[in-house]
């Protein structure tokens, strides 16, 4: 059987961790959901068996501050929280630039303070988890982090959340409480510091009370085209909350990124934004479900790929709104770039509308470069190149317009 073994040495990790009722809950769920198949519909383009031939595996390598400056960002020199192999690292962090009623703890600490709050929030939400690696992170992470702003708090300096991975499988966590109007922008990004192949399975979970304002950029530092990288967003949207994502990724042996919005109140938005950018034979997926349960709210889903060599993506996208979601406003577009003949790309954009007053569009597009555009390029005297690069960077621009962080920007053109 495919991942019994797998299953087994995951086992084998839990049974070593310290006992915790949220772990417990954790695992039980991650047994109940099971490893998935290539009959999970999510999990198609997948490659599990390579997945399932990761053996976890500790590394003894210390990581000092010294191995952190190349990725630590001009913006967030004194607002870096540090993970190392999933663990939440105060010693390393840098939070001078937080307010002072900025609350930041290891989650087994939070868990003293806030217990009753992350109790209701762990046992609802397990209860509807539908991934078992969003499971298996909640029944495997030992020091995640817990980040409060409570009421009309205003984070000037952006939050960048550095994991470092030296360890074959690591799970941090980050559990983020935003109060009512208050603003946050955080950057989510990875860097590998091992050779070999390695397993990142990475949970971010946000709740935004009324009013709040969240930007949120995901990225990766480096190389990382030998690992697996499965990152999850969950995020809970209450009455004119406000949510924007912006990933950029190159990918590696597989890259998959899974999104469940709520949108709970009313007049609130989420937008969703994504750039794929896949040499060699680089894969990145991505799996979104944004669900509009009350009236007024808004969703926006623009996720591009750029496919080069044998670079591989997908895109599950559904938007579901019910039947009290009138006068949403919910639109789905999927991008395509396929610049090699052995570039491949599948993508199943999704409507369920139980709604009669919404206004919703989805879709997707697959194509080439237009050999009228390049030589119109070229006979304003540009190389072949120089037109192409002209004409990727711009189907990738709609994306990274979006971007206000000048550094993050910088990396990402850089890799573009």
């Amino acid at each position: 059987m495919i991942g019994e073994t797998f299953h087994k040495q995951l086992e084998a990790v839990y049974d070593t961790l310290p006992a915790d009722r949220f772990r417990k809950m954790g695992w039980n769920r991650f047994k109940e959901l099971g490893l998935p198949t290539k009959k999970n519909e999510v999990y198609r383009y997948i490659k599990l068996r390579s997945l399932y031939g990761l053996e976890p595996q500790q590394s003894e390598r210390v990581v000092t501050d010294e191995d952190l400056t190349a990725y630590i960002l001009d913006e967030c020199q004194e607002s870096c929280l540090v993970f190392v192999n999933g663990h939440y690292q105060p010693a390393l962090s840098k939070t001078d630039a937080l307010p002072s009623k900025v609350t930041v703890l290891e989650l087994k600490e939070a868990i003293k303070t806030f217990g009753a709050f992350l109790s209701n929030h762990w046992t609802k939400t397990l209860g509807d988890e539908t991934d078992p690696f969003v499971a298996l992170n909640t029944a495997l992470q030992e020091s995640g982090a817990f980040l409060y702003l409570p009421p009309q708090t205003k984070v000037e300096a952006p939050i960048q959340i550095l994991h470092v991975v030296t360890n074959s499988l690591s799970s941090p966590r980050v559990q983020c409480f935003v109060g009512a109007r208050s603003e946050l922008t955080m950057v989510s990004s990875h860097v590998v510091l091992r050779d070999t192949s390695y397993g990142i399975n990475h949970v971010t979970d946000l709740h935004c009370e009324e009013g709040a304002q969240v930007k949120l950029y995901q990225t990766t530092f480096g190389e990382m085209s030998q690992g697996w990288h499965l990152e999850a967003t969950r995020a809970t949207l209450k009455k004119e909350a406000h949510l924007e994502s912006i990933k950029m990724t190159p990918g590696s042996q597989t890259t998959r990124y899974d999104y469940k919005i709520h949108l709970l109140g009313e007049n609130c938005e989420a937008s969703l934004n994504s750039l794929n950018l896949l040499r060699d034979k680089r894969e990145a997926h991505d799996n979104v479900l944004i669900h509009h349960h009350e009236p007024s709210c808004q969703s926006n889903q623009l996720f591009k790929s750029v496919l080069f060599d044998h670079g591989h993506s997908s895109f599950e996208g559904k938007i579901y709104v019910e039947q009290e979601a009138q006068q949403t406003l919910a639109y789905q577009l999927n991008a395509n770039l396929l610049l090699s003949d052995n570039a491949r790309a599948e993508s199943k954009p999704n409507l369920e509308i139980f709604a009669d007053d919404v206004r919703a569009s989805h879709g997707a597009t697959f194509g080439q470069l237009e050999e009228e555009e390049v030589f119109y390029l070229k006979t304003r005297g540009l190389s072949d190149d120089v037109a192409k690069n002209m004409l990727i960077a711009g189907f990738c621009d709609e994306v990274l317009g979006k971007v206000s962080l000048s550094s993050l920007k910088t990396h990402y053109t850089s890799r573009l």
